[in-house]
């Protein structure tokens, strides 16, 4: 009873005393009252979140945990009168004051500029505030309405340091891709593609992709940005990231794009026979020569009418500009598509077809194609996801007409036949473009699937396989009577087949932290396998008794004159990497990197290659004596350094040369003596030292 009374005294005097009392309390040394607190963090639309950061504020001992995968949070320790912090990316930061209560449940809102700021890096994502390497973004907004059937077309003129060159304006043509200029004399200068974490290979001929389906685009530009790809990442990285549908919507969309060309100015051509005939003879007496315009066949046996003959009984003035080219080429464009996602399910399909009419007639590019992505929650931190792109193209080559053609000479003669200046007159464009067959047929499959699973709260393990094949059929026939090589040879056929094959298998793992209020750190660790093969083979046939089947009838041609050819080509590539990405205040920054490649193209005793890179930066415009300025909406320094590699070279270019080609001593073709060569290994060549040519094994 007297415990009773004295414990009810004390309770008295603290409540007539108040906080004063209290805080008396805590100046000799007395802790005020912990509770434990408990409760769950959604977003705006109710879902749970998983890994908020939840802390103590200002505690003398860092207390704090984290949200399970229901959102669910439980810490012990709490001050009855403290503030809990409530952080997580891309939401905005809450302190709510406990005031004694035992369950907290937190609503997190969204930051729209944080969201809006997010970036593929490679193996992960992360904050465009937050970077350290040199990375530039490209975003949809910058790209919805450019007419271009490439990824590289989106590119063009669309970041810093990324030059896209049109080589050629044939249908279909691919482009010539340089970061930061070239980097290597012998191996390839374009940069590195990836596809939704698919490195497909070298920008520069990237169609299989609808651009409607792309939402972002980054480059990968210094190196220690690019260090993360390791030897293929000497050139730059483009990391393209296609459309993914929304939670809790259904949409489908249709876009429709036609574009027109036309020759910026006329081209410059001769319009008067008589003039032009004129200036030839006038200008080849001057030189010394006779001139050709008199009446008469030259040595050549091309006649060549005379001046009078052109002012009065020749009546041709043929403009093969007009018959060559199309006047306004059309561009066709369609895309149809259906994006939808619940709790548990969401998936793409869309569907794009695209014509592409070439400057020539009859000179064009068609290609359809569709993009299928679908992704399932199995369970609350199990999810798979599996897509597969299907491209189909034919290119019919018909470019390179001679709209230069003397406007003197007619199209088809009285009885209907082509009008030719001899008997070996190879230059008439319609005869060549009515006659000839050169298309090409090209087929692709890219197909993906992958496993994440989010074993804690913090860390994401992640599984992905990858398969590409990419077959080519070519069927060029030039005819006999019009083209020099099917005169030659009486006739000839060609079949061409090639296929690329390209298999990736990569398992990596992400862990983010935020420790307090002040520390943020994400470790990314993995492994990567890829295997590359790539198979042609031709087939010639000379001397037909006709023409009228071309090639689809190989076997008429003379078996003696038959000309077979394949080859083979593989590599291998083994590779582990990782990354460490610590923020401290949200002011200083530092990112250490680090891949080792093992690839079949290394030379034998250097199949390793390792490639370490790091970065720090400073956010200057975060620091709070900067706040209050209004120079600078964000001042930020940074300082890094890395190795990357190049290993665009042949498969077999640091081995010694292998093939077919023989030794000649005095008028033998045998090859040498070789104690290295076995009967049953091929000869190799002169050129036998390591990395002296790019063989192409037979």
């Amino acid at each position: 009873m007297k415990t009773r009374g004295v414990t009810s005294l004390l309770l008295m005097i603290l409540l007539l005393t108040g906080p004063a009392t209290a805080v008396s309390m805590m100046a000799q040394g007395q802790q005020p009252a912990t509770i434990e607190v408990s409760g769950q963090v959604t977003d705006e639309q109710g879902e749970p979140l998983i890994g908020v950061s939840v802390v103590v504020k200002n505690a003398a001992r860092l207390t704090g945990t984290a949200t399970d995968i229901d959102g669910r949070y439980r810490l012990a320790g709490v001050p009855a009168n403290g503030v809990l912090q409530f952080t997580s990316i891309g939401y905005i930061a809450q302190e709510i004051n406990v005031n004694n209560r035992s369950t907290l449940n937190v609503v997190m809102r969204d930051d729209a500029i944080l969201l809006g700021e997010m970036v593929v890096i490679g193996y992960g994502t992360t904050r465009k505030s937050d970077l350290t390497g040199s990375v530039a973004s490209v975003k949809p907004e910058t790209i919805a309405d450019i007419p271009a059937n490439s990824v590289e077309g989106l590119l063009q003129g669309r970041a810093a340091g990324v030059q896209v060159i049109n080589s050629s304006q044939d249908p279909g043509a691919g482009a010539t891709v340089r970061i930061r200029g070239n980097s290597s004399l012998r191996g390839s200068n374009a940069p590195l593609i990836v596809v939704d974490g698919f490195p497909l290979g070298d920008a520069g001929d990237l169609k299989q992709i609808n651009t409607d389906d792309i939402v972002s685009m980054e480059v990968l530009k210094d190196a220690s940005a690019s260090a993360i790809y390791g030897s293929r990442g000497a050139n730059g990285v483009i990391l393209v990231t296609t459309r993914r549908a929304k939670e809790g919507t259904t949409l489908v969309t249709v876009k429709q794009q036609l574009t027109f060309s036309e020759f910026s100015s006329r081209l410059d051509l001769w319009r008067d026979p008589v003039l032009m005939a004129m200036l030839s003879n006038e200008g080849r007496i001057n030189g010394g020569m006779p001139p050709l315009y008199v009446g008469e066949r030259n040595s050549a046996g091309v006649y060549y009418p005379s001046i009078e003959e052109l002012q009065t009984s020749w009546t041709t003035n043929t403009r093969w500009d007009e018959l060559v080219f199309n006047e306004r080429p059309l561009s066709n464009n369609t895309t149809v598509g259906v994006a939808s996602a619940n709790e548990t399910t969401s998936f793409n399909l869309s569907a794009n077809y695209f014509t592409d009419m070439g400057m020539y007639v009859d000179d064009d590019y068609v290609k359809g194609g569709y993009n299928l992505h679908v992704s399932h929650k199995l369970f609350d931190n199990f999810t798979i996801r599996a897509s597969n792109i299907l491209y189909l193209g034919n290119r019919n080559n018909n470019g390179g007409q001679a709209y230069w053609r003397n406007p003197i000479y007619p199209v088809y003669n009285e009885d209907g036949s082509y009008y030719q200046t001899t008997a070996n007159d190879y230059s008439h464009p319609i005869a060549i473009r009515e006659n000839r067959t050169n298309k090409t047929k090209m087929l692709d499959v890219i197909s993906s699937g992958a496993a994440e699973w989010q074993l804690l709260p913090q860390l994401k393990l992640t599984s992905q396989l990858n398969y590409k094949t990419q077959p080519l059929h070519q069927r060029p026939v030039p005819a006999q009577e019009i083209h020099a090589g099917g005169y030659r040879e009486r006739g000839r056929g060609i079949i061409g087949n090639s296929e690329n094959l390209n298999f990736v298998s990569e398992n990596f793992a992400n862990f983010t932290q935020t420790l307090g209020y002040r520390h943020q750190l994400e470790v990314m660790a993995g492994q990567s396998f890829e295997l590359y093969e790539y198979r042609a083979s031709q087939l010639i046939a000379n001397g037909f008794v006709n023409e009228t089947l071309g090639n689809e009838n190989m076997g008429a041609g003379e078996k003696a004159n038959n000309i077979l050819s394949n080859s083979l080509s593989k590599s291998k590539l083994l590779s582990g990497l990782g990354r460490i990405n610590y923020t401290l205040d949200n002011r200083y920054l530092a990112t250490f990197t680090f891949r080792a490649d093992g690839s079949s193209k290394f030379g034998k005793n250097q199949k390793w290659a390792y490639f370490p890179s790091g970065a720090i930066s400073w956010k200057a415009h975060e620091e709070p004596f900067m706040k209050k300025q209004e120079l600078f909406s964000e001042l930020k320094f940074r300082l890094s350094h890395g190795i990357s590699g190049n290993q665009g070279i042949s498969p077999y270019q640091t081995l010694s040369r292998y093939g077919t080609t023989k030794y000649y001593n005095e008028g033998s073709g045998s090859p040498p003596s070789d104690p290295v060569t076995s009967p049953a290994t091929p000869a190799r060549t002169a050129s036998g030292r390591c990395g002296a040519a790019s063989p192409t094994p037979t």
